[in-house]
């Protein structure tokens, strides 16, 4: 129902715009409801006035602000045109009205206020008039209007929602037969306006019928005429048998309304034709044929437009709104099983396509005597002193690991004419490198494959559990939003996710001016709003501007931003060996969203262009990991044994990864045979250190997760092993390090200028004789510009 109140409020306010301005539509509504206060307010019921504005006024005033003045002064003129002494008692209503509302022990609901103002408002007046206690039948009028006044103020809250609700909100039986009511009691205060032959009252209800007739047909027209027709009956007292002329009115109108216009103005002649001849008595004369003959001209002259807005209100197009939420789940769902088969694209040509395609299956291993040999009686000869048969062998893996058939049929004709049990040999080498070539691969790769399955399933548990609630329910972020306000009480009329980007959400909520200020606004959005924004989105939230609205009424609009409560600043130190020009480090720091930071760190082994192209691709592939949402354990582990297949030597490198994360202060650490992390706070020192082995080393992979909660002017320091040297002690190194940090962090030196600092200093006591590099970067709180004075600034406002 949700979606069908959208799409019905944007129809409809579209169709307003295409014909009016922003002030013409304001002009209508401030004379709709002018003309509304001028007729409730000359009501009678029962020969006697009723005091209908004061319900008009009290639901106005809480839901139409901007209209409320226009509605006093239509009331007033209009008590004034009954008498003197009706607009005084009616402004003695409304001041009670006021002071009820008012009083801060005790909050009644609005009928109940609404019936206690007229209750005392007519026993003051009355008992002034009677000088004492009113007669009884005096009192039973007042009981009966405070009686109709609250059921009148029932009638108008169901009637007149909220503005922004009023088309979208659905038109069900009893807020149409409140307004019905309403029509009802202002036909009764405009039947005394007739201006010669033209009589208002039978204009308005023949008018309400042919539009009735023509876009609800008979059953609509029907209810309106005879609902209409016997409340107007009952008030008066008299020509009830009007109520029949009514009846058979909207019936024959809207059995004609097949025809047309022409059809529908036909047929709500013909029923006051006939009783014009079968019943004398009924006050069928020449103004009531005037007033409806006027109808006619007037209901042919009223735009299509307006017919077809109401048609639609009436029979909504359940058809085109089932096809737009299905078009709009089709798209939506295509689009998260698009992302989800770029994501298994990325796993499998990372794991396969990039790696098995290219390189041949190699390693370096240890050459060992076999069973064959071991009970051979040429054992000595072969392996002993002078190792003979271990070269060949070597050399037969080598081949086998190629492949050119010449070079593996060279080397086993080559171990034939050295061995006596050549067959046998060759056999087992076959059994032994079968059996290495499984085992490397059930070692290297059932981890792997067990944290790629992992997240292959969360990515399709969350696309299943997405697609359920969007079959089942089409609920949107905004609808959940608006479930969990309402759960904490918390009345917002309006909410807009303008951007649902992590880190860069922007969400405005729409409250209701209640009189308060902005400070209370403030207490509202810091313990109840924020706590539901951060549970909703998980991600905390920050008020970013409070404004006061006037248009299309008084509100007030609360925007809310994700809060990135840290900024980082950072500095890198980086130096080949020897100063060269190839390093065998390589670092990055990039923002994943604006709310988490990445920072790298490799250290290949070596100083050759293969250390630096190792490393280098490893930032590039954990980089390429993250940019598809791979968990980063589950990337460290897929990168160790895609790297650690495949190669002809033993090439490996280290990786220290940290994610920052500038919402919640806090750092995560993954290391892989990388040296320990240091964060300076103040005097105290943190060490974050990694037992994992280089990524690509071992056959046997693990990694842990470390999480330490960061604080504003924490200092994090990242280093690669060539800082520290090896003829020297390491601890006494690191001691000195750090002191050397502690002191120009102390003495306030830009961070830009600390390493470079540190790092010349450094290195006169301990050398650095390899490839180095330095991460420094520092977290502190986002200060607005708002909030920092500078007397020194030179432009002072």
């Amino acid at each position: 129902m949700a979606n069908i109140e959208m799409i019905n409020e944007k129809t409809s306010w579209q169709n307003l715009t295409e014909r009016f301005s922003i002030k013409k539509i304001n002009f209508i509504i401030h004379i709709f409801f002018f003309l509304l206060a001028l007729f409730l307010s000359r009501a009678v019921m029962f020969e006697a006035a009723v005091p209908f504005l004061l319900p008009l006024w009290a639901i106005v005033k809480q839901r139409y602000e901007n209209e409320k003045w226009t509605v006093l002064i239509g009331g007033l003129l209009g008590a004034f045109t009954l008498s003197l002494g009706q607009a005084l008692i009616l402004g003695l209503q409304l001041g009670l009205y006021e002071l009820i509302t008012r009083f801060k022990f005790w909050k009644f609901p609005t009928g109940v206020s609404v019936g206690l103002a007229i209750f005392f408002g007519q026993f003051i007046w009355q008992g002034i008039a009677h000088l004492g206690i009113p007669p009884l039948i005096v009192q039973l009028y007042i009981y009966y209007e405070v009686i109709l006044a609250f059921l009148m103020t029932i009638f108008v809250k169901l009637f007149f929602v909220q503005p922004h609700r009023f088309w979208a909100v659905g038109w069900s039986y009893e807020r149409v037969g409140a307004g019905l009511v309403i029509l009802a009691m202002v036909l009764t205060g405009v039947q005394s306006v007739v201006v010669s032959y033209f009589g208002l009252y039978p204009f308005l209800l023949h008018l309400a019928i042919c539009i009735a007739a023509f876009t609800g047909g008979v059953p609509i027209a029907a209810m309106v005429a005879t609902i209409v027709g016997a409340l107007v009956g009952i008030a008066k007292l008299s020509f009830t048998g009007m109520i029949s002329v009514y009846a058979m009115t909207g019936v024959v109108a809207g059995l004609f309304s097949g025809l047309g216009r022409v059809g529908v103005v036909i047929g709500s002649f013909i029923p006051s034709i006939f009783f014009f001849f079968y019943d004398a008595t009924l006050p069928l004369d020449t103004v009531y044929f005037v007033s409806i003959a006027v109808v006619g001209i007037v209901f042919f002259a009223l735009p299509q437009s307006m017919f077809t807005f109401l048609h639609d209100m009436i029979h909504p197009k359940r058809d085109e709104v089932l096809l737009q939420r299905q078009q709009w789940l089709t798209e939506h769902t295509s689009e998260k099983l698009e992302s989800f088969q770029n994501f298994v694209l990325f796993m499998k040509e990372l794991v396969f396509d990039r790696f098995t395609s290219t390189e041949t299956i190699s390693e370096v291993r240890k050459i060992e005597p076999c069973a064959t040999c071991m009970s051979c009686f040429r054992y000595d000869r072969c392996w002993g002193e002078s190792n003979s048969m271990e070269p060949l062998i070597q050399d037969w893996f080598v081949a086998k690991s190629g492949i050119k058939e010449s070079e593996q049929m060279m080397a086993e004709e080559r171990i034939k004419l050295k061995c006596i049990k050549s067959t046998k040999l060759l056999e087992e080498l076959d059994h032994q490198l079968y059996n290495d070539k499984m085992n490397g691969q059930f070692y290297h790769g059932k981890k792997m494959i067990a944290l790629q399955l992992r997240d292959l399933s969360n990515h399709l548990n969350k696309l299943m559990e997405d697609m359920k609630d969007e079959t089942l329910s089409f609920k949107t972020i905004e609808e959940e939003l608006e479930y969990q306000l309402k759960r904490a009480q918390v009345h917002c009329f309006q909410i807009d996710v303008l951007n649902n980007t992590v880190g860069e959400r922007v969400v405005i909520c729409s409250f209701a001016n209640k009189n308060k200020n902005h400070e209370d606004q403030y207490l509202l959005c810091e313990r109840i709003i924020l706590p539901i924004l951060y549970d909703v989105f998980s991600e905390p939230f920050q008020v970013e501007k409070i404004s006061d609205q006037k248009t299309p009424f008084t509100h007030v609009q609360i925007r809310f931003r994700s809060a990135v409560r840290y900024e980082i600043e950072y500095d890198i130190y980086s130096r080949a060996k020897n100063s060269a020009w190839v390093s065998g480090d390589t670092h990055a720091i990039f923002h994943i969203h604006p709310g988490l930071v990445a920072v790298m760190l490799s250290d290949g082994m070596g100083q050759s262009r293969e250390a630096q192209r190792e490393s280098r691709r490893l930032v590039r592939l954990m980089r390429e990991c993250l940019s598809y949402n791979m968990n980063p354990e589950t990337a460290m582990h897929t990168l160790h044994y895609v790297m650690s297949l495949n190669r002809e030597v033993d090439m490996y490198a280290t990786i220290d990864f940290a994610l920052v994360d500038l919402q919640k202060g806090a750092l995560w650490s993954w290391k892989a045979g990388s040296m320990s992390t240091y964060i300076l706070r103040g005097e105290r020192l943190l060490k974050v250190d990694g037992a994992a082995a280089p990524v690509g080393f071992m056959p046997v992979f693990s990694i842990e997760t470390e999480k330490v909660n960061l604080l504003a002017d924490d200092y994090v320091v990242m280093v690669s092993d060539g800082v520290f040297s090896s003829d020297f002690d390491w601890e006494e190194q690191e001691k000195y390090l750090v002191n050397l940090l502690k002191s120009r962090i102390q003495n306030e030196i830009p961070i830009e200028a600390i390493l470079y600092d540190v790092m010349e200093e450094f290195g006169n006591l301990y050398p650095v004789d390899d490839d180095c590099t330095v991460i420094m970067f520092s977290v502190s709180h986002v200060v607005p510009k708002w909030a920092v004075f500078s007397p020194l600034s030179k432009e002072l406002s």
